[in-house]
Protein backbone atom coordinates (compact mmCIF):
# COMPACT_ATOMS: atom_id res chain seq x y z
CA UNK A 1 0.00 0.00 0.00
CA UNK A 2 1.50 3.52 -0.96
CA UNK A 3 2.16 5.26 2.21
CA UNK A 4 0.19 9.04 2.13
CA UNK A 5 2.15 11.77 2.39
CA UNK A 6 2.60 13.22 5.61
CA UNK A 7 0.03 16.29 5.42
CA UNK A 8 -2.66 14.27 3.86
CA UNK A 9 -2.13 11.16 6.32
CA UNK A 10 -2.44 13.71 9.20
CA UNK A 11 -5.45 14.97 7.40
CA UNK A 12 -7.28 12.12 7.58
CA UNK A 13 -6.23 10.73 11.13
CA UNK A 14 -7.57 14.25 12.51
CA UNK A 15 -11.13 13.90 10.80
CA UNK A 16 -11.46 10.02 11.03
CA UNK A 17 -13.87 10.69 13.78
CA UNK A 18 -16.40 11.13 11.22
CA UNK A 19 -16.84 8.01 10.13
CA UNK A 20 -17.73 6.12 12.89
CA UNK A 21 -19.98 9.54 13.72
CA UNK A 22 -22.42 8.26 10.75
CA UNK A 23 -21.87 4.48 11.48
CA UNK A 24 -23.45 5.48 14.76
CA UNK A 25 -26.34 7.50 13.38
CA UNK A 26 -26.75 5.38 9.98
CA UNK A 27 -27.64 2.65 13.09
CA UNK A 28 -29.95 4.71 15.15
CA UNK A 29 -31.94 5.55 12.08
CA UNK A 30 -32.11 1.34 11.50
CA UNK A 31 -31.32 1.47 7.75
CA UNK A 32 -29.13 -1.54 7.54
CA UNK A 33 -32.61 -2.91 9.09
CA UNK A 34 -34.67 -1.25 6.31
CA UNK A 35 -32.12 -2.47 3.19
CA UNK A 36 -33.58 -5.79 2.19
CA UNK A 37 -32.42 -7.31 -0.76
CA UNK A 38 -32.86 -5.26 -3.61
CA UNK A 39 -30.98 -1.90 -4.12
CA UNK A 40 -32.75 1.01 -2.55
CA UNK A 41 -31.85 4.92 -3.11
CA UNK A 42 -30.71 7.41 -0.87
CA UNK A 43 -34.44 8.87 -1.32
CA UNK A 44 -36.22 5.44 -1.01
CA UNK A 45 -34.49 4.78 2.55
CA UNK A 46 -34.44 8.32 3.79
CA UNK A 47 -38.43 8.44 3.33
CA UNK A 48 -38.31 4.68 5.16
CA UNK A 49 -36.13 6.20 8.23
CA UNK A 50 -37.57 9.86 8.62
CA UNK A 51 -34.04 10.63 7.51
CA UNK A 52 -33.08 13.82 5.32
CA UNK A 53 -32.24 12.21 1.79
CA UNK A 54 -29.39 14.30 1.20
CA UNK A 55 -27.49 13.77 4.21
CA UNK A 56 -28.17 10.31 4.23
CA UNK A 57 -26.77 9.99 0.87
CA UNK A 58 -23.32 11.87 1.82
CA UNK A 59 -23.06 10.10 5.27
CA UNK A 60 -23.88 6.79 3.12
CA UNK A 61 -20.94 7.62 0.88
CA UNK A 62 -18.45 7.62 3.03
CA UNK A 63 -19.41 4.45 4.72
CA UNK A 64 -19.06 2.73 1.54
CA UNK A 65 -15.40 4.32 1.11
CA UNK A 66 -15.12 2.10 4.19
CA UNK A 67 -16.63 -1.49 3.01
CA UNK A 68 -20.26 -0.59 4.82
CA UNK A 69 -22.85 -0.50 2.39
CA UNK A 70 -22.32 -0.74 -1.60
CA UNK A 71 -23.29 1.76 -4.25
CA UNK A 72 -25.09 -0.13 -6.87
CA UNK A 73 -26.63 1.43 -10.06
CA UNK A 74 -28.65 3.67 -8.85
CA UNK A 75 -28.94 2.48 -4.68
CA UNK A 76 -27.47 1.39 -2.25
CA UNK A 77 -27.14 -2.35 -1.35
CA UNK A 78 -25.55 -3.99 1.91
CA UNK A 79 -22.05 -5.96 2.27
CA UNK A 80 -20.58 -8.58 4.70
CA UNK A 81 -19.62 -5.37 7.24
CA UNK A 82 -22.95 -3.73 7.35
CA UNK A 83 -25.29 -6.76 7.78
CA UNK A 84 -23.95 -6.82 10.82
CA UNK A 85 -25.95 -3.93 11.73
CA UNK A 86 -29.00 -5.78 11.46
CA UNK A 87 -30.86 -6.47 14.39
CA UNK A 88 -32.35 -9.97 13.32
CA UNK A 89 -28.19 -10.94 12.20
CA UNK A 90 -27.32 -13.91 14.91
CA UNK A 91 -24.23 -11.76 15.41
CA UNK A 92 -25.41 -8.36 15.47
CA UNK A 93 -23.38 -5.51 16.19
CA UNK A 94 -25.83 -2.66 15.72
CA UNK A 95 -26.41 -2.71 20.08
CA UNK A 96 -22.77 -2.25 20.31
CA UNK A 97 -22.88 0.66 17.32
CA UNK A 98 -25.49 2.23 18.90
CA UNK A 99 -23.90 2.14 22.51
CA UNK A 100 -20.81 3.39 21.24
CA UNK A 101 -22.87 6.64 19.59
CA UNK A 102 -24.88 7.29 22.58
CA UNK A 103 -24.91 10.28 24.75
CA UNK A 104 -22.85 9.15 27.57
CA UNK A 105 -19.77 7.42 25.15
CA UNK A 106 -19.83 10.30 22.68
CA UNK A 107 -19.89 13.22 25.95
CA UNK A 108 -17.12 11.19 27.65
CA UNK A 109 -14.94 10.88 24.45
CA UNK A 110 -14.97 14.04 23.99
CA UNK A 111 -14.23 14.87 27.60
CA UNK A 112 -11.04 12.82 27.80
CA UNK A 113 -8.86 16.12 27.81
CA UNK A 114 -9.91 15.77 31.32
CA UNK A 115 -8.44 12.87 31.42
CA UNK A 116 -5.47 13.63 29.54
CA UNK A 117 -4.63 16.69 32.38
CA UNK A 118 -5.54 15.09 35.40
CA UNK A 119 -5.79 11.02 35.15
CA UNK A 120 -9.52 11.59 36.12
CA UNK A 121 -12.04 9.29 33.99
CA UNK A 122 -13.24 11.53 31.53
CA UNK A 123 -17.18 10.05 31.97
CA UNK A 124 -17.16 11.22 36.11
CA UNK A 125 -16.44 14.42 34.33
CA UNK A 126 -19.71 14.77 32.45
CA UNK A 127 -22.12 12.84 34.74
CA UNK A 128 -21.90 12.92 38.76
CA UNK A 129 -20.45 9.45 39.66
CA UNK A 130 -19.26 7.98 36.21
CA UNK A 131 -20.80 5.12 34.12
CA UNK A 132 -22.20 3.03 36.37
CA UNK A 133 -24.55 5.64 38.64
CA UNK A 134 -25.70 6.36 34.69
CA UNK A 135 -26.58 3.27 34.00
CA UNK A 136 -28.80 2.60 36.77
CA UNK A 137 -30.26 5.66 36.44
CA UNK A 138 -31.33 4.91 32.54
CA UNK A 139 -32.83 2.27 32.10
CA UNK A 140 -32.83 2.35 28.44
CA UNK A 141 -29.22 3.30 27.81
CA UNK A 142 -28.81 0.27 30.21
CA UNK A 143 -30.49 -2.21 28.01
CA UNK A 144 -28.69 -1.25 25.12
CA UNK A 145 -25.14 -1.30 27.39
CA UNK A 146 -26.35 -5.10 28.21
CA UNK A 147 -27.55 -6.20 24.36
CA UNK A 148 -24.17 -4.15 23.29
CA UNK A 149 -21.87 -6.60 25.66
CA UNK A 150 -23.77 -9.42 23.71
CA UNK A 151 -22.76 -8.51 20.74
CA UNK A 152 -19.31 -7.33 21.61
CA UNK A 153 -19.22 -11.54 23.68
CA UNK A 154 -20.26 -13.18 19.70
CA UNK A 155 -17.05 -11.31 18.42
CA UNK A 156 -15.28 -13.88 20.57
CA UNK A 157 -17.24 -16.69 21.22
CA UNK A 158 -16.11 -19.20 18.63
CA UNK A 159 -13.08 -18.47 18.36
CA UNK A 160 -12.26 -19.35 22.54
CA UNK A 161 -14.53 -22.09 22.12
CA UNK A 162 -11.98 -23.12 19.26
CA UNK A 163 -8.84 -22.23 20.90
CA UNK A 164 -10.04 -23.43 25.03
CA UNK A 165 -10.69 -27.18 25.94
CA UNK A 166 -13.25 -26.76 28.39
CA UNK A 167 -14.08 -30.64 29.08
CA UNK A 168 -11.65 -30.86 32.01
CA UNK A 169 -13.80 -28.73 33.88
CA UNK A 170 -16.58 -30.63 35.58
CA UNK A 171 -18.19 -26.82 36.74
CA UNK A 172 -17.61 -23.92 35.52
CA UNK A 173 -18.28 -20.48 37.15
CA UNK A 174 -18.95 -17.11 34.68
CA UNK A 175 -18.46 -14.64 37.13
CA UNK A 176 -20.26 -11.47 36.06
CA UNK A 177 -21.33 -12.88 33.54
CA UNK A 178 -24.32 -10.88 32.28
CA UNK A 179 -27.29 -13.10 30.83
CA UNK A 180 -25.28 -16.08 30.68
CA UNK A 181 -24.43 -16.21 26.67
CA UNK A 182 -20.96 -17.40 27.18
CA UNK A 183 -21.64 -19.61 29.81
CA UNK A 184 -24.26 -20.92 27.90
CA UNK A 185 -22.17 -21.29 24.66
CA UNK A 186 -19.16 -22.94 27.00
CA UNK A 187 -22.52 -25.62 28.12
CA UNK A 188 -23.05 -26.48 25.15
CA UNK A 189 -19.76 -27.35 23.96
CA UNK A 190 -19.44 -29.61 27.05
CA UNK A 191 -22.18 -31.39 28.06
CA UNK A 192 -20.76 -32.97 31.17
CA UNK A 193 -19.89 -30.08 32.55
CA UNK A 194 -22.37 -27.85 35.21
CA UNK A 195 -22.18 -24.23 35.35
CA UNK A 196 -22.89 -21.13 37.63
CA UNK A 197 -23.77 -17.77 35.86
CA UNK A 198 -22.71 -15.12 38.73
CA UNK A 199 -24.06 -11.46 38.76
CA UNK A 200 -26.33 -8.73 40.43
CA UNK A 201 -29.66 -10.04 41.14
CA UNK A 202 -31.17 -8.27 38.56
CA UNK A 203 -29.31 -9.35 35.94
CA UNK A 204 -29.52 -12.98 36.59
CA UNK A 205 -33.07 -12.64 37.40
CA UNK A 206 -33.18 -12.18 33.37
CA UNK A 207 -30.47 -14.40 32.13
CA UNK A 208 -31.02 -17.40 29.57
CA UNK A 209 -32.22 -20.50 30.61
CA UNK A 210 -29.94 -23.40 30.56
CA UNK A 211 -30.28 -26.91 31.76
CA UNK A 212 -26.99 -27.37 33.32
CA UNK A 213 -26.49 -23.46 34.33
CA UNK A 214 -27.89 -22.59 37.78
CA UNK A 215 -27.60 -18.81 39.64
CA UNK A 216 -26.26 -16.95 42.04
CA UNK A 217 -27.14 -13.20 42.78
CA UNK A 218 -23.93 -11.50 44.44
CA UNK A 219 -21.38 -8.88 44.39
CA UNK A 220 -18.14 -9.75 42.97
CA UNK A 221 -16.68 -7.10 45.73
CA UNK A 222 -18.26 -8.81 48.67
CA UNK A 223 -18.66 -12.36 47.73
CA UNK A 224 -18.86 -15.27 48.63
CA UNK A 225 -18.65 -16.06 45.26
CA UNK A 226 -19.16 -19.83 43.78
CA UNK A 227 -17.22 -22.70 44.51
CA UNK A 228 -16.11 -24.00 40.77
CA UNK A 229 -13.58 -25.64 38.98
CA UNK A 230 -13.08 -22.72 36.55
CA UNK A 231 -13.83 -19.24 36.57
CA UNK A 232 -14.26 -17.13 33.71
CA UNK A 233 -13.81 -13.79 33.58
CA UNK A 234 -14.77 -12.10 29.94
CA UNK A 235 -14.77 -8.31 29.51
CA UNK A 236 -14.45 -7.64 33.48
CA UNK A 237 -11.09 -7.41 34.73
CA UNK A 238 -10.55 -4.52 32.17
CA UNK A 239 -13.57 -2.47 33.35
CA UNK A 240 -11.36 -1.79 36.78
CA UNK A 241 -8.54 0.00 37.83
CA UNK A 242 -5.72 -2.68 39.33
CA UNK A 243 -7.23 -1.87 42.93
CA UNK A 244 -10.35 -3.26 42.04
CA UNK A 245 -9.10 -5.49 39.82
CA UNK A 246 -7.05 -7.54 42.31
CA UNK A 247 -10.44 -7.37 44.68
CA UNK A 248 -11.93 -9.29 41.91
CA UNK A 249 -9.52 -12.27 42.26
CA UNK A 250 -9.09 -12.28 45.67
CA UNK A 251 -12.89 -13.24 45.99
CA UNK A 252 -12.25 -15.70 44.13
CA UNK A 253 -9.50 -17.18 45.88
CA UNK A 254 -10.92 -17.16 48.74
CA UNK A 255 -13.04 -20.05 47.42
CA UNK A 256 -11.22 -21.71 44.54
CA UNK A 257 -10.37 -25.18 45.37
CA UNK A 258 -6.69 -25.90 44.74
CA UNK A 259 -7.24 -27.47 41.25
CA UNK A 260 -9.28 -24.03 40.16
CA UNK A 261 -8.16 -22.43 36.95
CA UNK A 262 -9.23 -18.37 36.47
CA UNK A 263 -10.00 -18.05 33.06
CA UNK A 264 -9.29 -13.91 31.69
CA UNK A 265 -10.53 -13.24 28.30
CA UNK A 266 -9.51 -9.76 27.67
CA UNK A 267 -8.01 -7.72 24.65
CA UNK A 268 -4.08 -7.87 25.54
CA UNK A 269 -2.05 -4.85 24.73
CA UNK A 270 0.98 -6.15 22.47
CA UNK A 271 4.59 -5.12 24.01
CA UNK A 272 5.66 -3.18 20.84
CA UNK A 273 4.26 -0.59 19.03
CA UNK A 274 1.95 -2.71 16.28
CA UNK A 275 -1.53 -0.76 16.29
CA UNK A 276 -4.23 -3.44 18.28
CA UNK A 277 -7.86 -3.37 19.13
CA UNK A 278 -6.57 -3.25 22.54
CA UNK A 279 -5.03 0.00 22.34
CA UNK A 280 -8.56 1.59 21.27
CA UNK A 281 -10.40 0.03 23.87
CA UNK A 282 -7.81 1.09 26.34
CA UNK A 283 -8.83 4.16 25.74
CA UNK A 284 -12.63 3.52 25.67
CA UNK A 285 -12.01 2.30 29.58
CA UNK A 286 -9.73 5.51 30.39
CA UNK A 287 -12.59 7.78 29.12
CA UNK A 288 -15.58 5.74 30.29
CA UNK A 289 -15.51 2.86 32.97
CA UNK A 290 -12.34 3.71 34.68
CA UNK A 291 -10.11 0.51 33.68
CA UNK A 292 -7.47 -0.32 31.59
CA UNK A 293 -6.36 -2.96 29.02
CA UNK A 294 -3.17 -4.61 29.94
CA UNK A 295 -0.07 -5.98 28.40
CA UNK A 296 1.21 -9.75 29.55
CA UNK A 297 4.06 -7.80 32.29
CA UNK A 298 1.13 -6.02 33.97
CA UNK A 299 -1.67 -9.42 33.91
CA UNK A 300 1.50 -10.81 35.65
CA UNK A 301 1.79 -8.34 38.64
CA UNK A 302 -2.23 -8.26 38.61
CA UNK A 303 -2.76 -12.20 39.07
CA UNK A 304 0.60 -12.58 41.52
CA UNK A 305 -1.12 -9.93 43.99
CA UNK A 306 -4.86 -11.51 43.48
CA UNK A 307 -3.63 -14.66 44.44
CA UNK A 308 -3.17 -16.49 41.34
CA UNK A 309 0.02 -17.17 39.10
CA UNK A 310 -0.33 -16.28 35.38
CA UNK A 311 -0.02 -20.03 34.21
CA UNK A 312 -0.11 -19.41 30.27
CA UNK A 313 -1.90 -17.13 27.67
CA UNK A 314 -3.85 -19.07 24.58
CA UNK A 315 -4.39 -16.70 21.72
CA UNK A 316 -7.65 -17.08 19.42
CA UNK A 317 -8.90 -15.95 16.30
CA UNK A 318 -9.96 -12.75 17.16
CA UNK A 319 -8.29 -9.75 19.29
CA UNK A 320 -8.65 -11.30 22.25
CA UNK A 321 -6.61 -13.63 24.48
CA UNK A 322 -7.03 -16.24 27.54
CA UNK A 323 -5.25 -15.57 29.88
CA UNK A 324 -5.13 -18.85 32.42
CA UNK A 325 -4.17 -18.65 36.06
CA UNK A 326 -3.48 -21.17 38.88
CA UNK A 327 -4.20 -21.00 42.33
CA UNK A 328 -0.79 -19.43 43.66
Amino acid sequence: MQQLPAPAFIFNLSTGYFAPRCLHLIAQLGVADVLGNTPMTSEELARATGAHADSLHRMMRLLAAHGVFERRGGGWVHTEYSEHLKASHSHSLKSLVLMFGDDINWRSAGALGVSSRTGQTACEAVTPGGLWPYLRAHPEDARVFDAAMTGKSHMAIAAVLQAMEFHRYEHIADIAGGRGHILAAVLDATPRSQGTLFDLPDVVQNSQPHPRMKTQAGDFFVGPLPRADAYILSNIIHDWADPQAISILRQIRQVAPPHAEVLVMEMMLPEGPELHPAMVMDLVMLSLAGGRERTQVQYDALFAEGGFKLDRIIPTHSPYSILVGKVA
